[in-house]
């Protein structure tokens, strides 16, 4: 560019008539540019984006001493060198100073000092003006965020640094020992921070808000009582999370003092109190009764102190005990579990250990007692506590989808007979309530036999119980064999009782020649069952339209009526039900129709009418 001017410079002298004026006229702007050009420009400043300047420590073990005194001390050099991650020793009756060196700065500069430290009562900023006055603003946890000068998660103090102002002071107030940390800030830069510190916590809520979803659509779907357990955790670790944070006490308390540390008691008891309900209901299995009771009794104690201390009663060292105890209580219910289910039980243990840091650094909280590395165990805490989760909801999964397919079994056993393999009374029950209706529209759509052992006593007696389930399974075949037509069911009742539902057009004549085959196929093998016994069957068979019954009263019709061919001990072995009979009548009274066959009758077979 100066080039470019420069040449220009000299044909405006060329074209002045190649005086020698033109001509000088051109040199010396050509001279002249780099001089403009080398002339210094100043500095631009340089971005304060989280600065930690020097700082200096001082005690005050009375706490009466005022600023301009205090200022005096450290212009004595009586202050200790502070550093970022020293533990100061807060006590309730002393308050510790800090003399905070700015930055010297050429023109007013607007700057926020940050003071991220955890568990601080009280803070008070001091500002020394020009003319020997002091400008202060007050901040901490038993003041309402609504009145700090700035709200945020933590304390921070914005103010004008003028130039020649080099110190600011602090007085902190506290009950246990916490680590000193401060920042300083462009004021544009810290509302950049402070924006990207609100969109993690909005997220980790957020993520914590979903589990709670996710598990009550879980308890929903799978009609599973456990996933409530989950996610009363996981609401409970929000709320922890938000009042531990400042979240809490920036949006959902901002107008009252101290209750950051109320809520954060109260919500610390309750998680933990579900947490330990939860991990004992996942491996309820492998507890013994006084393991479960202990798991109960603990649980339940969390709900208690919950309550307590949102009433307003301080917890302190109750909370911190149950805590431990608790974490503890877990970690040998985890340990179980390991022992009788290696893949659930090593996600619950891996679960329960990284709850670890967040349990112990959380129960501390409110007393004097600190624990070795704390500050790297509450900077890897919300780490432990996110994989924790993953890895306990992994496991309820894991266990949801379990007892969903062991249902899924129990009701397909519910549905088939474990020594026959034939249809259970629950499968005929279904069909034969959709048989019943049918019939109102087509009177002889099907037909319904109940056949019995009718010497399984006698088989017990002399036999015992494998001649009990070697009658029940010859019955079964010689019916099988019997009834081979698509759509008919043959369930077993229990007890030597079986039932067949038939279906298509039936008359009672057909129906009696199907129950005389049966009845000969098991006596056409005398001697086979053990103890030389013989199988004899008895059947109750009905064809046709029964108004007013349902399945079981006719089943126990039916029954009625095998019931009175034993009592007689007349040797019957089949008998008709009328379609016409009243269904309530006397289980003793003989049907009308053909005269009851006996086992001694000469018995012959026709096929289905």
């Amino acid at each position: 560019m100066g080039t470019f001017i420069a040449s220009w410079a000299v044909s405006i002298g060329v074209c002045a008539g190649r005086r020698w004026r033109g001509w000088l006229l051109g040199l010396g702007l050509l001279l002249a540019l780099p001089l403009k050009a080398q002339t210094p420009q100043p500095a631009p400043p340089v971005p304060w984006n989280g600065l930690t300047p020097p700082a200096w420590h001082l005690a005050d073990g009375g706490g009466a001493q005022t600023p301009a005194r205090v200022m005096g001390r450290f212009a004595a050099g009586e202050g200790a060198v502070a550093q970022p991650g020293e533990r100061a020793p807060l006590r309730p009756a002393g308050v510790h100073w800090l003399a905070i060196d700015l930055p010297p700065v050429q023109a007013p500069r607007e700057v926020v000092l940050e003071v991220p430290m955890a568990d601080v009562q009280r803070l008070v900023f001091h500002a020394p003006l020009s003319d020997e006055r002091w400008s202060t603003a007050e901040a901490g946890a038993l003041l309402p965020v609504a009145h700090w000068p700035l709200a945020h998660l933590s304390p921070a103090f914005a103010w004008t640094v003028q130039p020649g102002q080099n110190r600011v002071y602090l007085s902190i107030e506290g009950r246990r020992p916490v680590e000193l940390a401060w920042r300083l800030w462009d004021r544009s830069a810290f509302e950049r921070h402070a924006q990207t510190l609100h969109m993690l916590w909005g997220a980790t809520l957020g993520g914590l808000g979903l589990l709670v979803v996710l598990s009550l659509v879980q308890a929903l779907q799978y009609r599973n009582s456990l996933p409530l357990f989950f996610a009363g955790t996981c609401l409970a670790l929000a709320v922890t999370a938000a009042a531990q944070g400042g979240l809490g006490a920036e949006y959902l308390w901002p107008d009252r003092g101290g209750w950051s540390e109320r809520m954060f008691e109260a919500w610390q008891s309750l998680a933990q109190g579900f947490g330990l309900l939860f991990i004992s209901r996942l491996v309820r299995s492998a507890l013994a009764p006084r393991w479960r009771s202990a798991s109960l009794v603990l649980g339940l104690l969390g709900l208690v102190l919950g309550v307590v201390a949102l009433s307003g009663l301080a917890l302190g060292s109750v909370a911190a005990g149950y805590g431990a105890l608790v974490w503890l209580a877990g970690c040998g219910v985890a340990w179980r579990a390991v022992l009788r289910e290696r893949c659930l039980g090593a996600m619950l243990a891996g679960g329960w250990l990284l709850l670890g840091p967040w349990q112990w650094v959380s129960v501390l909280r409110a007393t004097v007692w600190t624990l070795p590395w704390e500050s790297v165990l509450l900077r890897w805490a919300p780490t432990g506590l996110a994989l924790s989760l993953c890895l306990l909801g992994l496991a309820l999964a894991w266990r949801c989808r379990l007892q969903r397919d062991q249902g899924v079994q129990r009701q397909a056993l519910k549905r088939i007979d474990s020594l026959t393999g034939l249809s259970s009374e629950h499968v005929v029950l279904e069909r034969l309530d959709h048989l019943i209706l049918r019939q109102h529209r087509q009177h002889r759509l099907g037909s319904v036999m109940r056949i019995r052992i009718g010497n399984l006593q006698a088989i017990f007696r002399e036999a015992g119980v494998p001649a009990l389930d070697a009658a029940t399974l010859q019955a079964s075949q010689c019916i099988s064999q019997v009834v081979r037509r698509s759509g008919d069911t043959l369930a077993r009742l229990g007890n030597g009782d079986f039932v067949l539902l038939m279906e298509g057009d039936f008359k009672p004549q057909g129906v009696l020649d199907l129950a005389q085959t049966i009845i000969a196929r098991g006596l056409a093998h005398p001697g086979r069952l053990p103890g030389g016994a013989t199988l004899r069957l008895q059947v109750a068979c009905t064809a046709g339209l029964f108004p007013g019954c349902d399945a079981q009263a006719l089943l126990q019709r039916l029954g009625g009526l095998l019931d009175a061919m034993n009592a007689t001990a007349s040797g019957r072995a089949l008998q008709l039900l009328q379609p016409g009979q009243d269904p309530a009548a006397d289980a003793g009274r003989s049907a009308t129709g053909p005269a009851p066959l006996s086992w001694s009758d000469q018995l012959t077979t026709s096929p289905r009418a």
